[in-house]
């Protein structure tokens, strides 16, 4: 293999992780005044964070982020799916088993994902109904 066959394939590899990083960053915006919002530790050690942004009473716009495993990213990417165009009632009543009818069967071992995703979601909303952002890391 020459140097030549390294460069184009070393080109070609940081071509699509730029891509994959632009449309994934341009997908999932950070909100810039979520009006509630909550970042929570699992005793796992994962971190989830969901920020909420409400308008006429719905939520219009929502942001996840978790440095969990896959399992914490689908199910946080869920319950933000859950919470699109929905009231406060109604989020209230979103838990870790209507999350993992989105997400589907997880591994005994990592129900706790599902679990983590429904609290920080409960939190966020908690943190709306209190007048908005300003809550620190919180453990679950």
């Amino acid at each position: 293999m020459s140097f030549l066959n390294i460069g184009v394939a070393f080109l070609v590899l940081f071509a699509v992780a730029l891509t994959w990083f632009f449309i994934y960053y341009y997908a999932n915006p950070i909100l810039e005044a979520p009006d509630g919002v909550a970042k929570v530790v699992g005793n796992c050690g994962d971190t989830m964070e969901i920020g909420l942004q409400f308008k006429d009473g719905y939520v219009s716009a929502t942001h996840s982020w978790t440095n969990g495993c896959s399992f914490s990213k689908h199910c946080v990417e869920a319950a933000v799916v859950l919470a699109k165009n929905k009231s406060v009632e109604e989020l209230k009543k979103i838990n870790m088993i209507t999350i993992m009818d989105v997400t589907g069967i997880l591994p005994d071992t990592h129900l706790h994902c599902a679990q983590l995703a429904e609290i920080t979601l409960q939190k966020s909303v908690d943190n709306y109904l209190a007048g908005g952002p300003g809550v620190g890391d919180t453990k679950s």
